[in-house]
């Protein structure tokens, strides 16, 4: 394992498993990079430069506010209606990056977990 990479193999297990999960649609683009941005200080030493982690950490500074994952049952319907726009626009507009970013997880960390763990 090189040098600047965690050694903490849960929180990576967990960043290859969320980015496996938003490349085959089964995690949302958005909802998959709060708890990459979670864990992205666990792995690498400096995540607002690591050119992955910093795109993960960019989008969920910017969803805070937008209904996902169970907070939409605690929204009226017309209310999600008008963030729902919102939310595509910004999947829309982050879709490439993200992938992007999931792709080069799964490729530097993949090989450090267990097949099992992911």
């Amino acid at each position: 394992m090189a040098a600047h990479i965690s050694t903490d193999l849960a929180h990576i297990s967990e960043a290859v498993r969320v980015a496996k999960g938003i490349l085959s649609g089964q995690i949302g683009v958005l909802e998959g990079c709060i708890p990459l941005s979670t864990v992205a200080n666990r792995i690498v030493p400096d995540w607002w430069v690591d050119p992955d982690f910093v795109v993960f950490g960019g989008v969920a500074s910017e969803i805070d506010a937008l209904p996902l994952g169970s907070v939409r049952e605690m929204w009226s319907s017309e209310a999600l209606e008008r963030k729902d726009v919102e939310v595509a626009r910004y999947t829309q507009v982050v879709r490439e990056r993200v992938m992007a970013a999931c792709r080069s997880i799964v490729d530097r960390f993949g090989p450090h977990v267990a097949v099992d763990a992911v």
